[in-house]
């Protein structure tokens, strides 16, 4: 029984095989940039024009795509597919071409965030100022943090000062550094105060207004408790309102 015929590569692929077997080590080089920087439009004054022409005009879609495979480094097997044999393809090896831009290393972010979260399962309000969002970050160097809140003053009377603390723990829980905001203004009642929502639009966004709700330390020189730094949290030292009281944390009695 005769073998079963194997399919031969369509004339237009084969011509533009022949074509690219043609071509200088040079123009090789630059049909494979080409093609594996995505195959642009070609242009008219790169060297092997033609053959990047033929390939996104000439061929058809799956003649196409074997070409883009083997140029990018895929092998041969998706030419074979198409009934290309290696006396039509060459003997060059694209694989062993380099690409022709090496993707950019990314700049690391000198900041890492801490994690951030209540001091207390459901984060009961304190002075009737309830934290409703918030975080804190330090930099990888250990030179400085930031911390920022988002609150809302849920008391009848206006608040004029809010005084924040912000601890700072390591792994194990241990306290190692505080940052403190005093915060003055007219905080009504029932209205969000807000501050920069995340770390990441603290650092791109142009607009500094959310600066007044965020509390900072820098340092001269690198300081362990920042390098060590894990989690931050944070309390409310007082609290004082348009009528002249104001409230303070209950002390702890004794054992």
């Amino acid at each position: 029984m005769p073998a079963p015929a194997k399919p031969a590569a369509s004339g237009f692929l084969g011509l533009v095989l022949m074509s690219m077997r043609n071509l200088s080590d040079s123009q090789f080089a630059s049909l494979v940039h080409w093609a594996r920087a995505g195959a642009p439009t070609p242009k008219f004054s790169d060297p092997a024009y033609r053959v990047e022409f033929d390939i996104v005009r000439t061929l058809d879609e799956p003649d196409r795509q074997a070409m883009l495979v083997f140029l990018r480094g895929g092998g041969r097997s998706a030419l074979y597919a198409r009934g290309a044999t290696d006396a039509d393809i060459g003997s060059r090896k694209p694989v062993n071409v380099g690409p022709a831009t090496p993707a950019p290393t990314p700049t690391p972010n000198p900041y890492r965030s801490l994690e951030f979260g209540s001091p207390t399962i459901g984060g009961a309000p304190a002075g009737n100022i309830v934290i409703f969002g918030g975080w804190a970050a330090v930099k990888r160097d250990g030179r400085s943090a930031r911390a920022c809140i988002s609150f809302k003053n849920t008391d009848s009377r206006t608040a004029t000062r809010v005084l924040f603390q912000f601890p700072i723990s390591d792994d194990a829980g241990a306290a190692l550094a505080q940052l403190e905001l005093d915060r003055r203004g007219t905080f009504s009642p029932g209205i969000d105060i807000h501050g920069w929502p995340s770390m990441a639009s603290w650092q791109n966004s142009q607009n500094r207004g959310y600066d007044e709700n965020c509390a900072g330390v820098s340092t001269g020189v690198p300081a362990l408790p920042l390098l060590a730094a894990r989690f931050a949290t944070y309390r409310i030292m007082r609290v004082e309102y348009a009528d002249g009281t104001s409230w303070t944390p209950p002390t702890t009695p004794s054992p």
